[in-house]
């Protein structure tokens, strides 16, 4: 390693600064770990309280700073991934052949995670945030490729740090890169803008809601494909939770309410705070349940997660719920939170249009109303049509879907605070005046 690479690291280069503007160290940083990268950056580990801090590094002036696209760590990362040799306690496990690439360029989108596209043909991630177990980033897209999903970016290996004596952790990954791939809060909102603009457009309309069915098709058939026996997920991928489990997750979602309301000030937080009694009563939907399916999910899907591409569209990022400790990411779920979320999100993109588009407001929340209700449509359909329709039990998407707003008030607080706006007019609808029973608008 060379000399510069013994430069201290500046405390801002320990989060991206996104990260580190909403959401503080969990402890003090502890190095823990180095591995030189081709190219001449690094990547170092920290310990922080239960977390490992993920750091790519390049020299700064007197220190080392945070790697930003075009200083060459991520060309460095997938050329590491390449050679496929062990350095230290840095291991990488490529999948296939990676490609060769060069040229690196951010991804500017709100996320979690450090994404650059390298080459234009491969997309490397970095965890800024992790913490040591099993990480569903890793071995989802490896059972997607065996089971013969292709709706998905191309998984082509991962990079981890593999200790002794203690758990591994995922510290990047490497997909290919989708040509012309634009995610769901950009390709749908234009569609749903227009419709607002143009009204009285039956084109317009129509290309709206077209999405929505589709896409509930595409999630179908991605359920079904977590629910094929594989090498990586074993012979049964499908089992069943009981009383107890369905307990816990009415115990999660009152949990994620309490934080909801610590973390929500001002008029929004009184807002919450007045609806509170009605979401936590949303919650007891879950203990009039004795049993069912559980298997591996998805973890954070939404609108946001689907690429539309120069191929299609394609489910992205398999990293899970970015607020759920890593050891639960890869736990059996029922498949109802994945459909819970959707259509959370598709309300959530009404929301977004609506405050773009003031004055069409009711045009905004019946477009709202036709979207989920063809999406649900077309995933029911086509579970039935691969015989799969167990898999998704109703009785447990409203409580889901509270669950899922009280999450979106906790994201906005700890990553995105000009995302609050969102829950504080969906929640309402959800569970006041206006709320939805089951799959009924």
């Amino acid at each position: 390693m060379s000399a510069s690479h013994d430069l201290p690291v500046d405390v801002a280069a320990l989060l991206p600064p996104r990260l580190a503007s909403t959401s503080p160290l969990p402890g003090p940083a502890t190095p823990r770990a180095s591995c030189p990268l081709p190219g001449g950056a690094v990547l170092r580990v920290f310990d922080a309280g239960d977390e490992v801090l993920v750091a790519p590094l390049v020299p700064g002036r007197g220190s080392l700073r945070r790697a930003l696209p075009g200083d060459g760590a991520y060309e460095g990362l997938l050329s590491l991934l390449r050679d496929g040799r062990r350095i230290g306690d840095f291991v990488p496990h490529p999948i296939g052949d990676p490609p060769e690439a060069s040229g690196e360029r951010g991804i500017e989108v709100d996320q979690s995670n450090d994404s650059v596209v390298v080459g234009e043909r491969v997309v490397v991630k970095v965890y800024p945030r992790c913490a040591p177990g099993p990480q569903p980033g890793l071995d989802l897209p490896a059972h997607l490729a065996e089971v013969g999903f292709s709706q998905t970016p191309g998984a082509l290996g991962a990079l981890r740090w593999e200790p002794l004596g203690r758990e591994p952790v995922l510290l990047a990954t490497v997909a290919d890169f989708l040509p012309g791939a634009r995610d769901g809060w950009a390709w749908y909102l234009e569609l749903v803008l227009a419709h607002l603009d143009a009204p009285d457009d039956p084109e317009r309309a129509d290309a709206a809601l077209a999405p929505a069915s589709s896409l509930g098709g595409l999630v179908a058939r991605f359920h079904a494909a977590l629910a094929t026996p594989s090498s990586v997920l074993g012979a049964r991928p499908v089992a069943h939770a009981g009383a107890g489990a369905l307990r816990a997750w009415r115990r999660d979602a009152e949990a994620m309410l309490d934080r909801a309301l610590d973390l929500t000030t001002g008029e929004e937080g009184a807002r919450l705070a007045a609806l509170a009694p009605a979401t936590r009563g949303a919650f007891e939907a879950f203990e009039r349940v004795d049993a069912t399916p559980v298997m591996r999910i998805h973890g954070d899907l939404h609108v946001g997660q689907v690429l539309r591409w120069d191929g299609g569209d394609a489910i992205a990022d398999m990293d899970g719920n970015p607020l759920a400790p890593a050891s639960t990411r890869a736990a059996r779920h029922a498949p109802a939170l994945d459909v819970a979320s959707f259509v959370r999100s598709l309300d959530h993109l009404g929301r977004v249009a609506q405050r773009r588009r003031a004055g069409n407001e009711d045009l905004a929340e019946a477009w709202i109303g036709r979207a989920r209700l063809a999406f649900l449509a077309a995933y029911r359909a086509g579970l039935a049509d691969v015989g799969h329709e167990g898999l998704f039990d109703e009785r447990l998407l409203h409580p889901f879907e509270v669950a899922q707003e009280c999450h979106e008030y906790v994201y906005a607080a700890t990553y995105l605070p000009r995302w609050l706006p969102v829950p504080d007019l969906a929640l309402p609808r959800l569970v006041g005046d206006g709320a939805r029973e089951g799959g009924s608008p």
